[in-house]
């Protein structure tokens, strides 16, 4: 431990030593029980508000305070927990992705009536973009990038493989009903 970290260490201590200690130092100081009384219960709220302003200030609290928050993610994850890891590694560049997916989400001119295949999956984009409270694709977080880039990598997906990506999801099996729907042929 270095020297700052146990003079921090020591304060500490001694702060909640005190803290703990004050009640009982003041009832044996006064020897009238109403005195006693008053003033052992004041100690009391001293103590506590000691103790807090002990914790607060405490590096070793704030060190895991900020440790235990930087794993949370910030939106609502299409994905189960291992998979963001996986695809930190596999998926390409998000400025890439982004792009990508502005160019998808860029309306073309076709038949009205009929969605195209690309049509479809950007409402599916689309629709998810909007449940994490964004409106473009360049607003998103990498991890959010990432993510789109997976769901439009099943929705063009074989059923084979498919399968395989649905794996990643949190909810696999309305991510292959999406995929199927997005898939079928239109009737007749």
């Amino acid at each position: 431990m270095g020297k700052h970290l146990r003079v921090n260490f020591v304060k500490r201590r001694l702060l909640l030593s005190l803290a703990a200690l004050s009640p009982g130092v003041v009832t044996i100081a006064l020897q009238e029980f109403a005195v006693s009384v008053a003033f052992m219960v004041l100690g009391l709220f001293g103590a506590i508000g000691i103790a807090a302003v002990a914790v607060a200030a405490s590096p070793q609290i704030k060190e895991l305070h900020d440790k235990s928050g930087a794993t949370k993610v910030a939106y609502q994850s299409l994905l189960v927990p291992s998979a963001l890891a996986d695809l930190r590694e596999t998926a390409p560049d998000p400025m890439v992705i982004r792009s990508t997916l502005q160019t998808l989400m860029t309306p073309t001119r076709t038949i009205p009536g009929f969605a195209t295949e690309d049509e479809k999956i950007a409402m599916v984009i689309a629709q998810i973009i909007a449940r994490w409270e964004h409106t473009e694709p360049l607003a998103l977080s990498d991890d959010q990038a990432r993510e789109l880039w997976l769901v439009e990598r099943l929705m063009r997906a074989s059923p084979a493989e498919a399968g395989a990506l649905a794996g990643y999801f949190a909810a696999p099996n309305a991510m292959l009903t999406m995929r199927d729907r997005i898939a079928a042929p239109v009737p007749a």
